[in-house]
């Protein structure tokens, strides 16, 4: 513990947190990464996400429950890797607020969890299924590449400077490019200009030659409180990370009503994500297929939705 900066002591003392999966996959209720382990239609999934719209959706209880439980902070996925965004961004289309919900989902989560007393982490990922220069990579797709990372980094910025204080940021997706292909220390160093005491994850690409970032990542296991070099870890107990359905008797028994579960069709995916599980990315994160021949360009100058 004295190894740790005394404006990170926070986290291992607090030892309890929540963390919240939640997007337009919880329609369809088979986990967050459905979308890609089951290779869903993009178009189709797109159509169903921009319609997504939670109506009791209440962080407000969420945060009273997660206080009474005796938690201490809470980290809400502002993006999964489905390219779907809970708050409020300029740089898309593709958001909550400009959306069917009207809502920005980030805002309502840090106003209501502040107001209970619990510190504030958001989960960012960096990979977004709808780009092919995320699968394609800067040597194949230099020009698209650079401006997917600008549009990442900008987004970063955006959930840094419009909500106050942010005590955990827990990045995600960035496999399997470098840190040097995200220009992870300059993401950090702006992150660090911005919010000076924020607590950072180690998610930020493959190393070279050394880990950035303050905490190590570990998952599927509740080993206790450990370190690394003196860094926070996190250590989840819960064997899922987003809503899967309940069984139907165990529904029945509780007098719960089953939500209508999106039917989405599967689709191929394109080359390009067979050739990265090929050549050693993970073979379970494939993206959702695109028409044949397809190319991505950045319409308007925003990732837009399919409407």
């Amino acid at each position: 513990m004295d190894s740790i900066p005394e404006y990170w002591r926070w986290f291992p003392e607090s030892r309890f947190g929540l963390f919240i999966h939640w997007g337009p996959y919880a329609a369809i209720g088979r986990g967050e990464q459905v979308l890609l382990r089951e290779r869903l239609d993009q178009a189709e999934y797109e159509d169903a996400a921009c319609r997504w719209n939670p109506g009791r959706c209440d962080p407000r209880e969420w945060a009273r429950v997660a206080k009474d439980a005796g938690m201490k902070y809470a980290v809400l996925t502002t993006r999964h890797h489905d390219g779907y965004c809970l708050w409020d961004s300029k740089l898309t289309d593709y958001p909550s607020a400009a959306q069917a919900p009207k809502r920005d989902f980030v805002r309502e989560f840090i106003e209501a969890f502040r107001a209970e007393g619990l510190r504030i982490g958001l989960y960012y990922s960096f990979m977004d299924a709808r780009v092919p220069a995320f699968w394609e990579g800067p040597q194949t797709c230099p020009e698209g590449w650079e401006e997917f990372r600008e549009y990442v980094h900008g987004q970063v910025r955006e959930l840094l400077t419009g909500y106050g204080p942010i005590d955990v940021f827990w990045f995600d997706g960035a496999w399997p490019r470098t840190q040097q292909e995200w220009k992870s220390r300059e993401l950090i160093d702006m992150m660090r200009s911005l919010q000076p005491g924020i607590l950072i994850n180690n998610r930020l690409g493959k190393s070279e030659p050394q880990d950035q970032g303050d905490a190590a990542a570990v998952e599927g296991a509740l080993a206790g409180y450990a370190t690394r070099g003196g860094a926070p870890r996190f250590l989840t107990a819960a064997q899922s990370r987003a809503f899967r359905g309940a069984p139907a008797r165990g529904r029945a028994a509780r007098g719960v009503r089953a939500p209508r579960r999106a039917r989405i069709p599967p689709a191929r995916p394109p080359a390009a994500a067979t050739r990265l599980a090929q050549s050693g990315g993970n073979s379970t994160l494939l993206p959702a297929g695109r028409r044949s021949g397809a190319r991505w360009r950045r319409p308007r100058g925003r990732y837009r939705c399919r409407r």
